[in-house]
């Protein structure tokens, strides 16, 4: 940029794209001053004025041609690791978004790389979260590189030898902009050598992902699936437990289980694992009672991780209440749909014959894990993708795509199914959380049941468990104790 250009950088209150790209154009500034005007409702033409006024200002007072035009900065390391991770002298780190990580963890290993689970979120995750971010972006964007600079700062981390796991996308969300945000974090500490492996969700997931071994990719969808069948029975079983504690405690016995037979390491089948587990929780003595349903739908990292939703499921659960929670695999099925609808208009007739194997592969995988539980698990049977889409129809357009649609669909889905209250948990600022939020007051007046959307940034506030509580005794209301009819 010439020397005598100096930039102002025009961008709306709240605007998504804006917490990342400031960032960007701040680093590509470097020490050259700009001028950042961001806009709202509220905004008046004093203010804008005052604020160019003190920019004028600035650009007179800095001494012209005394600074150095910035070195040129040295060669970036690819973002993506595609292509470049080594077997044996690196391990990779995952983010636990929740217990499905470890088995993306296992397929790692039983691919011959070596993986690690993170650590649960704390306090201490947000407090660093926050040195390396501007609170604009979204809450996951927080959490993840708070745990990974927790990471990074143990004495026994190996630069040269790690790696992090961070997925990418192309779609309206942010979440395509983690990866690259983590990598300029690791930069700024002195670690430009520390990989990021970013597979990308959409028509290259597989390809991406396949880098690390033909059996990757199917040993993964297996740790999916089973460690889905683990959640789904921890939460059909806890909240009838007679015994409180026990489904916990067979919870993570088979977290350990199932990690060491999807590894291969121990012997067991994952099947003769899954067995076992429905044995054991279905042999939990349990109370007689009913309890309300509550569906938890939105942002699959907040709706996923306990530590960002400040413990939804057991608030609830402490309420007499039962959780329905979306499925991790949903995201993967409606990958393979929008894969196989872009190889449609592509005419990509290779890419179309993969995708229709893939999901195949998956579901017979799914139903042979799945029959354990067959009149065990309420919970069990999910939709395809096109009955969501179907589902969603009304409220959303099959042309809009991301979770919003998905959102939706699961929404009338557990309305379907005898939900008695909706719940939306969304990070605080989220582009499609706001649009299921706006939805949701429609299906609301059209369905009469109870829905609200939490949004969660971090700060833990008391009025989220008032919410939870007045909530749940709609939830409560919203049958009719003599029927149990929905109320309409």
């Amino acid at each position: 940029m010439s020397e005598i250009l100096y930039p102002i950088f025009i961008g709306n209150f709240l605007c998504g794209p804006d917490s990342f790209i400031l960032k960007y154009f701040k680093k590509e500034m470097g020490p050259k001053p700009f001028l950042h005007i961001e806009i709202d409702e509220h905004s008046a033409d004093a203010g804008a004025i005052t604020r160019c006024e003190a920019f004028m200002d600035s650009i007179q007072n800095r001494v012209a041609g005394l600074i150095e035009p910035q070195k040129k900065r040295e060669e970036k390391i690819p973002i993506s690791a595609r292509g470049s991770t080594k077997r044996v002298q690196r391990i990779i780190y995952l983010p636990r978004m929740s217990v499905h990580a470890f088995g993306i963890a296992a397929a790692f290993e039983h691919s011959g790389i070596r993986a690690e689970v993170l650590p649960e979120s704390d306090r201490e995750t947000i407090d660093l979260g926050k040195k390396y971010v501007s609170g604009k972006e979204c809450y996951p964007c927080l959490v993840t590189t708070g745990d990974m600079i927790k990471k990074v700062m143990q004495p026994d981390f190996v630069p040269e030898r790690s790696s992090f796991f961070m997925p990418s996308g192309t779609g309206p969300c942010r979440f395509g902009q983690y990866n690259i945000f983590h990598k300029t974090v690791l930069e700024n500490l002195g670690l430009p050598h520390v990989q990021i492996f970013s597979p990308t969700q959409d028509t290259s997931f597989y390809k991406d992902l396949g880098i690390v071994g033909k059996d990757f990719t199917l040993q993964a969808w297996k740790g999916i699936i089973a460690y889905e069948l683990l959640t789904k029975s921890v939460h059909e079983t806890r909240p009838f437990e007679r015994s409180r504690g026990d489904a916990d405690a067979l919870y993570d016995m088979y977290v350990q289980k199932l990690y060491e037979a999807l590894r291969g390491k121990n012997g067991n089948t994952v099947e003769s694992v899954l067995s076992d587990l429905k044995s054991d929780f279905a042999g939990i003595p349990r109370q007689a009672e009913e309890k309300p349903l509550i569906g938890i739908i939105g942002e699959i990292f907040v709706r996923s991780h306990s530590f960002s939703n400040e413990n939804l499921v057991r608030k609830i659960e402490a309420l007499d209440g039962q959780v329905w929670l979306a499925p991790i695999e949903e995201w993967v099925y409606y990958v393979n749909l929008m894969g196989m609808r872009k190889a449609l208009i592509k005419k990509d007739t290779s890419a179309l014959i993969s995708f229709f194997l893939k999901k195949f592969f998956q579901k017979r995988i799914e139903h042979r894990y799945s029959r354990f539980f067959s009149g065990f698990l309420k919970t069990l049977h999910e939709p395809d993708t096109r009955e969501l889409l179907r589902k969603a129809s009304p409220f959303v357009h099959s042309s809009f795509e991301g979770e919003t649609i998905l959102s939706i669909g699961k929404c009338i889905d557990l309305i379907e199914r005898g939900a008695s209250g909706i719940i939306n948990a969304m990070p605080f600022g989220c582009m499609p959380g706001t649009i299921v939020t706006a939805i949701l007051r429609g299906i609301t007046r059209e369905y009469g049941i109870p829905c609200i959307s939490i949004p969660f940034d971090g700060t833990e506030s008391p009025t989220v468990e008032i919410q939870i509580e007045a909530f749940m005794d709609q939830a409560r209301a919203y049958r009719r104790p003599e029927t149990g009819d929905r109320r309409r």
